[in-house]
């Protein structure tokens, strides 16, 4: 059965019933004040949809996105609240060459995907924790601005990332004008959630400005005895003592609450027949009172500028981060008990079980300095960037992993059996600093846009092994460039051709102790881009082809060692657009086709596979409209629908999930200030696998979700 938290949650119950009420019975709701309204230049009376203008995680300036000469993808904090999402997987659902969510639903973390590969993650320009569990953190999406997806390399300005590209969180700032937003949630799994958004002037003169950014939510899953619980609290504050001069200051501490215990179950039951069945949604495969995960994030730095004058700035970028996982234990699902003689299940019902000890911390200190020159020679105008960043990373890691748990049944589970916690049998303390300097010139002659790039990095790698105490230090050193072109028609197309690359450190030696060589990343990228200057609508197209070299791969000749002669290439057409059409109307949608190839590989079995997880179609579409006179001003309906193609999640493609469309649906009405929404994803409820790794462990996809919102702006 589900767990329970009613001494908890009684306090609320009548709240929650009496909004859920009203929302039912159409109680008004808010216009909601179109926050970055002078980047969008949007006529908010008619348009809800706001759309980015301008960028600067591509080029770590504010540039025109169609003067871009790579694929960005801007999804800002109306277009996230307008769908109620609670999730960055759920945010980029309607991005062309990302994947969210290709586990199904997961309350501890955002599994994404660009162009075939784990993105790079950075918050306001900083790199995040890139550890085992602390990389993948669930990043509160009400605390955002606006979320940046570069796609393909970006080593250039950015230094060691993967080849698929990059997002970046944009943290709310404070605002000269006065906001006040208070903001209610309830929902499917007893969800309950108040958040809180608040900012303006701290004195008359504007000098100094502050943001207050909050949320509490308490919430159960589809999965029984999961819950997924998370508290925030960002606050901000700017000084500008005048044009000249300004330091932001941004802390945020964030606290994930729940439990693992979901996915991880076996083909058959799933994906394949079962003789007893079909295995039930809501199986959780743990113990209650283990699983527990618990992930808190606390962070604290500030943004700098200065005006030299004669167009001449600095910026400075810094925070200190700690990402830290609570130790647990956790109970682990390992496919069906099996015969010791024919290794088939001897029930296909009862399941084997693990036990998973962990912890960890990740510490991050990084920093970005940056001198800008805007000038002018002849007919040529320049904008320079030079830049010198430092980042330092230490991860903290200790884990356990013993089988012997006692078996389940999965068909008629018993909960209880006594669990006997592992000692920790593993304990890794990695320090990695990188130390890049970087330079980018961005010129424009009458329609030509060229875009040049240059870094050079240092990279240094301490591995500690506490328990058996091994260690080592490696030092790896990388250029990276970049080339663009951009041609701007006065009309709003932008033709653009683009070349740039990445490299990740590679950790480790081959069997006789050479050190790997950095995994590299290069790119060729060819679009058009369309955003006239009404900015009611954004559509890009683009084709591209990416490789990646020196990835690890068995040694033929000594097995329990690797080389470096994979490589992976990645084809792929990516469409996305936009369209504020006016009369209250939005229409957004993407297309991605891609072709994932591994070309190298000492594995036969694995070369000329797929991408894992990496779908070769995936589509969507959605709309959105609102009425915008008459009796019904103010009541909006939206509706959309996602296509993901089959794909397989194994590197050998002897796993393949079939394809699968969802369909999404709202409702809102505006009135004063206040805003009615409701919102479905899946409103159908199809029961769908996400992917299976293998015969062991498959997924279930996303349930049907409802979430009602009631939000007040004064």
């Amino acid at each position: 059965m589900r767990s329970h938290r009613s001494a908890v949650r009684s306090l609320p119950v009548s709240i929650r019933h009496a909004l859920a009420v009203a929302m039912l019975a159409g109680a008004a709701m808010p216009a909601f004040a179109q926050q970055g309204a002078s980047a969008t230049d949007l006529d908010s009376v008619e348009v809800r949809a706001p759309i980015a203008r301008t960028a600067g995680t591509a080029t770590k300036t504010d540039t025109p996105i169609r003067e871009i000469p790579q694929s960005i993808s801007v999804v800002t904090d109306q277009q996230m609240k307008d769908r109620a999402i609670h999730g960055i997987e759920e945010a980029i659902w309607f991005t062309a060459g990302a994947q969210g969510g290709g586990y199904g639903g997961d309350p501890r973390s955002d599994w994404l995907l660009l162009r075939g590969f784990t993105p790079a993650r950075y918050l306001d320009g900083l790199a995040l924790a890139e550890g085992s569990g602390t990389s993948i953190t669930r990043i509160e999406p009400y605390g955002l601005e606006r979320v940046e997806v570069l796609k393909g390399p970006a080593s250039v300005a950015y230094g060691a990332m993967p080849p698929g590209g990059m997002v970046n969180y944009v943290s709310k700032r404070p605002t000269d004008a006065t906001l006040r937003e208070v903001e209610v949630q309830v929902g499917t799994y007893d969800l309950f959630q108040l958040a809180g958004d608040f900012g303006g002037r701290l004195t008359d003169d504007g000098v100094w400005t502050y943001r207050l950014t909050a949320l509490a939510r308490q919430s159960d899953d589809e999965i029984d005895f999961v819950h997924d619980d998370r508290y925030f609290i960002a606050p901000a504050l700017t000084w500008k003592p005048d044009e000249a001069n300004s330091l932001t200051l941004l802390a945020r501490w964030q606290k994930n609450d729940t439990v693992a215990g979901a996915g991880f179950l076996p083909a058959e039951g799933t994906l394949l027949p079962n003789p007893n069945g079909r295995i039930a949604r809501n199986r959780f495969t743990g113990e209650p009172g283990f699983n527990n995960y618990d992930k808190t994030m606390t962070s604290l730095g500030w943004e700098y500028f200065h005006d030299f004058g004669g167009g001449a700035t600095f910026r400075q970028n810094l925070r200190y981060g700690v990402t830290k996982i609570d130790p647990s234990t956790s109970v682990g699902a390992f496919g069906w008990l099996a015969d010791p003689v024919t290794f088939q299940p001897v029930d296909y019902r009862t399941l084997v079980r693990y036990l998973w000890n962990t912890e960890e911390e990740s510490k991050t200190f990084g920093v970005d300095n940056q001198l800008q020159f805007d000038f002018s020679t002849g007919a040529v105008e320049h904008t320079l960037l030079t830049g010198l960043d430092f980042r330092r990373a230490r991860n903290d890691y200790a884990s356990a992993f013993v089988f012997g748990a006692p078996t389940l049944d999965l068909f008629a589970p018993v909960y209880g059996s006594p669990i006997v916690e592992p000692d920790f049998s593993s304990r890794t303390r990695q320090t990695q600093s990188q130390f890049g300097l970087y330079a980018q010139d961005q010129m424009k002659v009458d329609r030509w846009v060229v875009t040049l790039g240059a870094r050079q990095d240092w990279v240094g790698t301490d591995t500690h092994e506490v328990i058996g105490g091994a260690q080592s230090h490696q030092s790896d050193d990388k250029f990276s460039g970049r080339v663009g072109v951009n041609y701007l028609f006065d009309n709003g197309f932008a033709p653009y051709i683009g070349w740039s690359q990445s490299f990740q450190p590679t950790v480790g030696t081959d069997f006789f102790g050479t050190a790997f060589v950095p995994t590299t990343g290069e790119q060729t990228e060819i679009g058009l881009k369309y955003q006239p200057a009404s900015n009611r609508v954004l559509a890009t197209i683009a084709a591209y082809e990416l490789v990646q070299e020196n990835t690890l791969v068995v040694d033929p000749n000594h097995t329990l060692y690797s080389i470096q002669q994979g490589e992976t290439k990645v084809r792929g057409v990516e469409l996305e657009g936009r369209w504020n059409v006016g009369n209250g109307l939005s229409v957004y949608g993407a297309y991605t086709y891609t072709d994932s190839e591994v070309t190298k590989s000492t594995d036969p079995l694995s070369l000329g596979k797929e991408i894992p997880l990496q779908p070769e179609n995936v589509a969507s579409l959605g709309a959105d409209y609102t009425i915008i006179g008459g009796a019904l001003s103010g009541l909006g309906f939206g509706a959309g629908v996602r296509y993901t193609g089959e794909h397989y999640g194994d590197a050998y493609n002897a796993w393949q999930t079939p394809s699968y469309t969802l369909f999404d649906a709202s409702v809102h009405y505006d009135i004063g200030a206040w805003r009615l929404q409701l919102n479905a994803q899946n409103v159908g409820d199809k029961d769908y696998i996400a992917t299976c790794n293998s015969g062991t462990w498959c997924y279930y996809g996303y349930p049907r979700t409802v979430t009602a919102t009631a939000r007040y702006q004064w």
